[in-house]
């Protein structure tokens, strides 16, 4: 993947105080880690922090509802090569909520997956379309 990594400082994460409810994200071993910044960007959006987990699973499904499992809010993201998922807590493991193909415009695929994540936590409307949100 290509190197997404950009200049400015990451945003407040909740990787300062552990015990915190957020996001738990989750990235395929051949994912780029600058990824993760994005998803943040996009749940800081909607006022929710994130936090990366190591979390075991196979595929994009795995890796997000693995994330759910691991999180207080019940809310998680999975990231492969091609694939973002976000999950919930109470939806079936191979079922996520959402699954976007990141092919093209990478860091603004993973920052709607990580507004659609704070969405859910926030209880609001997801948004399918970054033109479309307001």
């Amino acid at each position: 993947m290509a190197d997404y990594q950009q200049d400015r400082p990451a945003i407040h994460i909740a990787e300062d105080h552990p015990d915190r409810p957020a996001i738990h994200v989750s990235l395929a071993s051949d994912v780029d880690e600058a990824l993760y910044h994005w998803v943040g960007v996009g749940a800081e959006e909607e006022g929710v922090p994130c936090r990366r987990v190591q979390a075991g699973g196979i595929d994009v499904a795995g890796l997000a509802y693995a994330a759910a499992q691991s999180s207080r809010l019940g809310v998680g993201v999975g990231l492969t090569r091609n694939q973002v998922a976000v999950h919930e807590l109470h939806m079936p493991a191979m079922h996520p909520v959402l699954i976007l193909e990141a092919k093209e415009n990478v860091p603004q695929v993973c920052r709607l997956a990580g507004s659609n994540a704070a969405r859910l936590v926030v209880r609001v409307p997801l948004c399918f379309n970054e033109e479309k949100k307001q």
